[in-house]
């Protein structure tokens, strides 16, 4: 007889607190992660234009390679070096 595994995580966490908010981008390096699904590469590049616009800031783009998977060590490495990160989901 098959086995069947439910894919619901029945464990109870603490929830996490908010990360603090940033009085400004200004001055900030500002990570906009795409998480490779279709059509995010537009979208975040849409979210870089007006962002620059209205904000001194350094954007780094950064990309998972499959939506399906967690980002890899490189990615999360990077994404620690920023002020914040956007993470724009798009399909």
């Amino acid at each position: 007889m098959p086995t069947y595994v439910s894919p619901i995580d029945d464990r109870t966490r603490e929830p996490l607190p908010a990360a603090p908010r940033l009085a400004s981008l200004d001055g900030q390096r500002l990570g906009l992660l795409d998480i490779a699904k279709p059509r995010s590469r537009e979208f975040l590049d849409r979210v870089e234009a007006v962002i620059t616009a209205r904000h001194d800031v350094e954007v780094v783009r950064l990309r998972k390679p499959t939506p399906s998977r967690p980002a890899p060590p490189d990615v999360l490495s990077e994404a620690e070096r920023c002020g914040a990160v956007l993470v724009a989901l798009a399909d």
